[in-house]
Protein backbone atom coordinates (compact mmCIF):
# COMPACT_ATOMS: atom_id res chain seq x y z
CA UNK A 1 0.00 0.00 0.00
CA UNK A 2 1.49 3.04 -1.32
CA UNK A 3 0.56 6.52 1.18
CA UNK A 4 0.18 9.31 -0.43
CA UNK A 5 2.45 11.85 0.06
CA UNK A 6 0.84 14.70 -0.99
CA UNK A 7 -0.51 16.90 2.07
CA UNK A 8 -4.66 17.86 1.10
CA UNK A 9 -5.01 21.34 2.06
CA UNK A 10 -8.00 23.78 2.00
CA UNK A 11 -8.39 27.08 0.70
CA UNK A 12 -8.14 29.92 3.10
CA UNK A 13 -11.35 31.72 3.30
CA UNK A 14 -11.26 35.22 1.75
CA UNK A 15 -11.82 38.11 4.78
CA UNK A 16 -14.86 39.38 4.16
CA UNK A 17 -15.40 43.18 4.61
CA UNK A 18 -17.28 46.36 3.12
CA UNK A 19 -15.17 45.87 0.08
CA UNK A 20 -15.44 42.00 0.44
CA UNK A 21 -12.19 39.63 -0.31
CA UNK A 22 -10.09 42.47 0.03
CA UNK A 23 -6.75 41.29 2.53
CA UNK A 24 -7.75 44.25 4.88
CA UNK A 25 -11.25 43.15 5.48
CA UNK A 26 -12.29 46.43 4.37
CA UNK A 27 -10.66 48.00 7.14
CA UNK A 28 -9.04 50.88 5.18
CA UNK A 29 -5.66 49.59 6.66
CA UNK A 30 -3.49 48.47 4.16
CA UNK A 31 -4.38 51.87 1.99
CA UNK A 32 -5.44 49.55 -1.27
CA UNK A 33 -9.48 50.60 -1.76
CA UNK A 34 -10.05 52.74 -4.12
CA UNK A 35 -12.00 55.73 -3.20
CA UNK A 36 -15.19 56.80 -4.68
CA UNK A 37 -16.86 60.04 -5.68
CA UNK A 38 -19.43 60.69 -2.60
CA UNK A 39 -19.57 63.04 0.23
CA UNK A 40 -16.48 65.49 1.43
CA UNK A 41 -16.86 64.51 4.86
CA UNK A 42 -15.78 61.02 5.62
CA UNK A 43 -18.21 59.16 7.98
CA UNK A 44 -17.02 55.70 9.41
CA UNK A 45 -19.91 52.82 9.16
CA UNK A 46 -20.20 49.57 10.83
CA UNK A 47 -22.29 46.65 9.79
CA UNK A 48 -24.49 45.29 12.74
CA UNK A 49 -27.62 43.10 12.05
CA UNK A 50 -29.72 45.28 12.09
CA UNK A 51 -27.66 47.50 9.69
CA UNK A 52 -25.23 50.09 9.09
CA UNK A 53 -24.60 52.25 12.22
CA UNK A 54 -23.00 55.40 11.60
CA UNK A 55 -20.78 56.56 14.37
CA UNK A 56 -21.50 60.15 14.07
CA UNK A 57 -24.89 59.81 14.85
CA UNK A 58 -24.24 57.68 17.65
CA UNK A 59 -21.97 60.06 18.90
CA UNK A 60 -24.71 62.48 18.89
CA UNK A 61 -27.38 60.52 20.30
CA UNK A 62 -24.74 60.01 23.10
CA UNK A 63 -24.05 63.55 23.64
CA UNK A 64 -27.86 64.17 23.91
CA UNK A 65 -28.42 61.09 26.51
CA UNK A 66 -25.70 63.12 28.11
CA UNK A 67 -26.63 66.26 28.36
CA UNK A 68 -30.33 65.14 29.41
CA UNK A 69 -28.16 63.46 32.40
CA UNK A 70 -27.33 65.92 33.47
CA UNK A 71 -30.23 68.39 33.42
CA UNK A 72 -31.96 65.78 35.37
CA UNK A 73 -29.47 65.71 37.67
CA UNK A 74 -29.21 69.04 38.28
CA UNK A 75 -33.17 69.41 38.85
CA UNK A 76 -32.98 66.38 41.10
CA UNK A 77 -30.38 68.46 43.56
CA UNK A 78 -32.17 71.06 43.30
CA UNK A 79 -35.87 69.50 44.38
CA UNK A 80 -33.44 68.02 47.00
CA UNK A 81 -32.17 71.58 48.70
CA UNK A 82 -35.47 72.86 48.30
CA UNK A 83 -36.89 70.05 49.99
CA UNK A 84 -34.49 70.16 52.77
CA UNK A 85 -35.05 74.10 52.70
CA UNK A 86 -39.35 73.48 53.00
CA UNK A 87 -38.32 70.85 55.82
CA UNK A 88 -36.36 73.14 58.02
CA UNK A 89 -38.87 76.10 57.64
CA UNK A 90 -42.07 73.98 58.48
CA UNK A 91 -40.22 73.11 61.92
CA UNK A 92 -39.94 76.51 62.80
CA UNK A 93 -43.62 77.81 61.83
CA UNK A 94 -44.77 76.70 65.37
CA UNK A 95 -41.87 79.37 66.91
CA UNK A 96 -44.43 82.00 64.55
CA UNK A 97 -47.48 80.08 65.58
CA UNK A 98 -46.62 80.67 69.47
CA UNK A 99 -45.96 83.95 68.68
CA UNK A 100 -48.87 84.77 66.73
CA UNK A 101 -50.88 83.42 70.15
CA UNK A 102 -49.02 85.45 72.94
CA UNK A 103 -49.96 88.59 70.93
CA UNK A 104 -53.40 87.60 70.97
CA UNK A 105 -53.13 86.89 75.22
CA UNK A 106 -50.77 90.20 76.36
CA UNK A 107 -52.69 92.65 77.95
CA UNK A 108 -50.51 96.28 77.42
CA UNK A 109 -49.81 97.92 74.83
CA UNK A 110 -46.18 97.83 74.86
CA UNK A 111 -46.09 94.53 74.67
CA UNK A 112 -48.63 93.72 72.05
CA UNK A 113 -46.32 96.21 69.85
CA UNK A 114 -43.15 94.44 70.56
CA UNK A 115 -44.93 91.31 69.74
CA UNK A 116 -46.23 92.98 66.57
CA UNK A 117 -43.01 93.55 65.36
CA UNK A 118 -41.32 90.71 66.14
CA UNK A 119 -44.38 88.09 64.18
CA UNK A 120 -43.67 91.13 61.35
CA UNK A 121 -40.04 90.51 61.04
CA UNK A 122 -40.56 86.58 61.58
CA UNK A 123 -43.01 86.84 58.18
CA UNK A 124 -40.52 89.07 56.78
CA UNK A 125 -37.47 86.74 57.04
CA UNK A 126 -39.61 83.17 55.56
CA UNK A 127 -40.68 85.41 52.99
CA UNK A 128 -36.78 86.13 51.88
CA UNK A 129 -35.95 82.04 52.46
CA UNK A 130 -39.25 81.41 49.86
CA UNK A 131 -41.78 80.73 52.03
CA UNK A 132 -45.06 82.65 50.54
CA UNK A 133 -48.50 82.75 52.66
CA UNK A 134 -51.52 81.26 51.16
CA UNK A 135 -53.84 83.95 51.23
CA UNK A 136 -57.18 82.98 52.71
CA UNK A 137 -60.45 84.94 54.19
CA UNK A 138 -63.36 84.66 55.06
CA UNK A 139 -66.09 83.47 52.63
CA UNK A 140 -63.30 82.13 50.43
CA UNK A 141 -64.33 78.89 48.64
CA UNK A 142 -63.09 75.42 50.08
CA UNK A 143 -60.28 74.53 48.16
CA UNK A 144 -58.75 70.77 50.12
CA UNK A 145 -55.42 71.28 48.39
CA UNK A 146 -54.51 74.52 50.33
CA UNK A 147 -57.02 73.93 53.36
CA UNK A 148 -57.32 71.52 56.18
CA UNK A 149 -61.13 71.52 57.62
CA UNK A 150 -60.99 71.09 61.48
CA UNK A 151 -64.99 71.83 61.91
CA UNK A 152 -67.39 72.26 59.53
CA UNK A 153 -70.97 74.38 60.02
CA UNK A 154 -74.89 72.54 60.07
CA UNK A 155 -75.36 74.07 56.34
CA UNK A 156 -71.81 72.77 54.81
CA UNK A 157 -71.93 75.74 51.98
CA UNK A 158 -68.18 75.05 51.91
CA UNK A 159 -67.44 78.43 52.45
CA UNK A 160 -64.67 79.70 55.06
CA UNK A 161 -66.32 80.45 58.11
CA UNK A 162 -62.89 81.15 60.08
CA UNK A 163 -59.35 80.72 59.50
CA UNK A 164 -57.33 79.12 62.44
CA UNK A 165 -53.90 78.99 61.42
CA UNK A 166 -52.37 80.32 58.24
CA UNK A 167 -51.36 78.09 55.29
CA UNK A 168 -47.65 78.55 53.48
CA UNK A 169 -45.94 77.46 49.78
CA UNK A 170 -42.34 76.46 49.37
CA UNK A 171 -41.09 76.33 45.88
CA UNK A 172 -45.03 76.11 44.44
CA UNK A 173 -45.85 73.64 46.58
CA UNK A 174 -48.54 73.48 49.69
CA UNK A 175 -45.75 73.07 52.55
CA UNK A 176 -48.64 73.43 55.22
CA UNK A 177 -52.22 74.07 54.24
CA UNK A 178 -54.20 76.48 56.00
CA UNK A 179 -56.76 75.52 58.84
CA UNK A 180 -59.77 76.74 58.71
CA UNK A 181 -63.65 76.28 59.71
CA UNK A 182 -66.01 75.76 56.67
Amino acid sequence: MEESKTKKTTPKPKPQGHHGGHECGGCGGCGGHQRTAGPTKATVTQMTPEGPTNWEEVAKYKAAELDNYIKRTKDAIGNAFNDGRAQVLVQILPLLDALVEAQKTVQTAADKEGLEILVRKFEETLVRLGMEVIPVKKGDKFDPYIHSCMSAAADNNEKILEVYQKGYRFAGRVVRPALVKI
